[in-house]
């Protein structure tokens, strides 16, 4: 490199020294840097909290400030956290270097991890089948809708998600390498205790199963004495099992009923959280990874086909790291979207190495990817067509219903955005012809990107705008004196108590004993069945409609010592 740059000094040639550099090496790392800050970190503070889940991880993060209790810290001085604490102390690092417990440095971990889940994969990839299937796998996976979305959202689940792909990583290359010495060993140990630390039981149970199902297939189960199972074992009850002792010792048996009960056992039992049939994962998996998924047929053919080799071309161990953890899943009765998500880098992974074999011309019949691919060009330019035509002021329908369909069609979408994608979806109605299968990735790559800005510019304003209670919330801070006694009277809301930057208790419970004034926030529907009441003055009413969308809040002082009355409580799924 020194003489390549003496060369060109001396010959005034810049261009040696950039034929002198590979490309591919340095280029392809920077393009997932921008991909990721495009999807993950661009405007990632500027949306408040409105639904029911960040402001409450967002508040175990401002407990850990407040108080300095980085164990277990009560959330609101009542209830004990619902996760552990991996992603809070993130968080709350990034909090102490801003300065700030914000929307910013709450879901700046998510945002981390979805970014180092993208490079693990690209490396994986890369290492296995070549830099262009890196590359492939890194773009399906950073684009996948379920990926990105969680991606800038204030959940445990990108921290989990990342330790158990990093720990499944890390084993299939010490089991390609035929041995693991005790520092590796000790890393996958530690890799696994994180994954734990960040939602429980399923950190260390997951990876687990999937490493032990893919040895059994392998009949190669005595490879586990190479992984130094003792101080390993040793290791990850050091790294995990401090806090959980710790947290049992100060929480007791609320501790354990709210994290290891509620949170896994009644959760997989469909008694919490959210009930799904068995199939559930088989249509929300094809959904949230369009446009990709129209490939997997191709891409299940083309396994079927090679079904003898998959050893060999290193398909066997991603094909099982996916197929373990959607039947564990599956298999649970409370299932959610986001649950799936370790399996996607798995997905991306078999997809980076189709498209490969698709180039090299080992995958038929072509009309399986054509096909998809004609369609995918075909809607988007149909789409990004129309909404270019409205531009000049007309486009073949008219819908004034305030909707999201009537959010889009008249939002101010960039039309350098809109052209990108038609003319990438141009491209790729051509190059499928010319079987150029290096630019028909490169046009969907525009169009998946394109689209996914778009809607992350759009869409999360809007549903925000429509619910949060942030405005509010700061307008009550201004009303309610900070050491004047502030109460729910029976609603209650994360993000109220997020914004509120302060405690607030039930009337329930500490209201009967003040004495006015105080100040109540209630639902719009309990003010109305109550506002006759005497001694009771509005003072504020939210814009947003809370997390279920349906709910305005009001801010109400009471002025005269008489109860209020014990209204029949009014079901609000805005908690």
């Amino acid at each position: 490199m020194r003489g390549t740059l003496e060369l060109w000094v001396a010959r005034g040639e810049p261009m040696d020294v950039l034929k002198s550099l590979n490309a591919r090496t340095l280029g392809y790392p920077l393009l997932l840097v921008v991909l990721c800050f495009l999807l993950f970190f661009w405007k990632l503070g500027d949306i408040p909290f409105y639904s029911r889940g960040e402001p409450r991880e967002g508040l175990v993060v401002w407990e850990m400030s407040s108080s300095g209790n980085w164990i277990l810290p009560l959330v609101n001085a009542d209830y004990i956290p619902f996760k552990p604490p991996l992603f809070h102390w993130f968080g709350i690092l990034v909090a102490k270097v801003l300065g700030r417990v914000d929307e910013f440095s709450v879901r700046f971990p998510s945002a981390l991890f979805a970014t180092l889940g993208v490079f693990l994969t690209y490396l994986a990839g890369a290492r296995l089948w070549g830099k262009k299937a890196g590359i492939v796998s890194a773009f399906v996976l950073a684009t996948s809708p379920e990926w990105w979305q969680t991606a800038v959202i204030a959940q445990v689940d990108m921290t989990l998600a990342f330790f158990t792909v990093a720990a499944l990583l890390l084993f299939f290359s010490l089991y390609r390498n035929g041995r693991s010495t005790k520092a590796e060993s000790l890393g996958l140990a530690v890799l696994l205790a994180l994954a734990t630390l960040a939602k429980g039981p399923v950190g260390i149970l997951l990876p687990s199963l999937t490493i032990f199902v893919f040895l059994c297939i392998e009949r190669n189960l005595v490879f586990l004495k190479k992984l130094h199972m003792l101080p390993s074992a040793a290791l990850f009850l050091l790294v995990a099992g401090s806090w959980y002792g710790l947290a049992t010792w100060k929480g007791g048996q609320r501790f354990l009923l709210r994290q290891i009960v509620d949170e896994n056992l009644l959760t997989a039992a469909g008694v919490e959280g959210h009930y799904q049939p068995f199939y559930y994962y088989i249509p929300v998996f094809l959904v949230i990874t369009a446009p990709w998924s129209l490939f997997l047929p191709s891409l299940c053919l083309y396994l079927c086909a090679q079904r003898h080799r998959l050893r060999e071309e290193h398909l066997h161990y991603p094909l099982v790291w996916l197929a373990v953890v959607f039947l564990f899943f599956s298999l649970s009765l409370g299932k959610r979207g986001v649950y799936i998500l370790p399996l996607y880098p798995a997905a991306a992974l078999l997809l980076g190495a189709w498209w490969v074999k698709l180039d090299q011309g080992e995958v038929h019949p072509l009309w399986l990817v054509r096909l998809p691919g004609y369609l995918l060009a075909a809607c988007y330019l149909f789409v990004a067509g129309t909404f270019l035509l409205r531009s000049p002021g007309w486009y073949p329908f008219e819908i004034n219903n305030g909707g999201i369909l009537s959010l889009f069609l008249h939002a101010k979408i960039a039309p350098s955005l809109l052209t990108s994608i038609c003319l990438a979806a141009f491209l790729l109605a051509c190059v499928l012809l010319r079987r150029s299968w290096n630019w028909a990735f490169v046009s969907l790559a525009i169009m998946t990107t394109a689209t996914a800005v778009i809607v992350k510019d759009l869409y999360y304003p809007f549903i925000a705008g429509e619910r949060t209670l942030k405005p509010f919330m700061e307008r009550v801070k201004r009303k309610v004196e900070g050491k004047s006694p502030l109460l729910f009277y029976q609603s209650f809301d994360y993000g109220a108590i997020f914004y509120a930057g302060r405690h607030i208790a039930s009337y329930r419970e500490s209201g009967r004993e003040l004495q006015p004034p105080f100040f109540v926030l209630m639902w719009e529907e309990e003010w109305k069945k109550m506002q006759a009441q005497k001694g009771l003055r509005l003072l504020d009413r939210s814009e947003g409609k809370g997390p279920a969308g349906r709910h305005h809040m009001v801010l109400a002082e009471v002025t005269a010592n008489t109860p209020l009355p014990d209204l029949e409580r009014i079901s609000t799924e805005a908690q």
